[in-house]
C-alpha cells in the first residue's frame, strides 16, 4: 500500500512539472510578448518602450524570471494580479539584478525597488497595493530616470486620471 502512495506521488508531482497545454496544443507556460512603454508623469516625452513578457497567472508570476542569466536593456516582465493588493516577491534562482518597478490599476508607478540582490531569499513587498509589477534589469530606471508618479501605458491598466 505504501508503495501505490509512493508510485501516485511520483507520478502526481512529475505530470505537475509537465508543461500544461491548451486546447490546440500550445504550452501554456510560454510567456506572452506584448509592447508597453513608459511616460512621464506629465504624459509630455516617452521615457521608454519595452517588450515585456507577460505573467498573467500563478504558475507564470511563480517562475517569473527565475533561472535567466540575460536580459536585454529594452526587455522585461509585466507581472499581472487579479486584484489590488501588497506584492510579495523574491529573488530566489534569480541571478540577475532586477528593478522591481509597482504599478496601480491606473498604470501610475507607485514605487520603485532598484537593483534588487541575485538569489536572495529576502522578502521584497510593496508598501502600497498594487495591481502590476514590472520587472528590468538592474539600473534601468536610473539610467532613464523612471520615477514615481511616471505612467506605464499598456492595455491593462485603465489609463484615465483617478480622482
Amino acid at each position: 500500500m505504501k508503495r501505490f502512495f509512493l508510485i501516485t506521488a511520483v507520478v502526481v508531482l512529475i505530470a505537475a512539472c509537465l508543461p500544461e497545454k491548451t486546447e490546440n496544443g500550445n504550452d501554456r507556460n510560454v510567456f506572452q510578448q506584448e509592447t508597453l512603454r513608459i511616460v512621464s508623469e506629465d504624459s509630455l516625452s516617452v521615457k521608454a518602450e519595452l517588450m515585456v513578457e507577460i505573467a498573467d497567472t500563478k504558475i507564470k508570476r511563480m517562475k517569473g524570471l527565475m533561472y535567466r542569466t540575460e536580459l536585454a536593456d529594452n526587455a522585461g516582465m509585466l507581472f499581472l494580479f487579479p486584484k489590488k493588493q501588497i506584492i510579495s516577491m523574491w529573488m530566489a534562482n534569480t541571478p540577475l539584478s532586477l528593478d522591481m518597478i509597482f504599478i496601480n490599476e491606473q498604470g501610475k508607478i507607485q514605487e520603485i525597488i532598484e537593483n534588487t540582490i541575485p538569489f536572495s531569499r529576502d522578502e521584497i513587498r510593496s508598501e502600497k497595493k498594487a495591481l502590476s509589477v514590472l520587472e528590468v534589469k538592474g539600473g534601468f530606471s536610473k539610467r532613464l530616470d523612471i520615477r514615481s508618479g511616471d505612467i506605464v501605458d499598456h492595455s491593462f491598466f485603465k489609463l484615465e486620471k483617478s480622482e
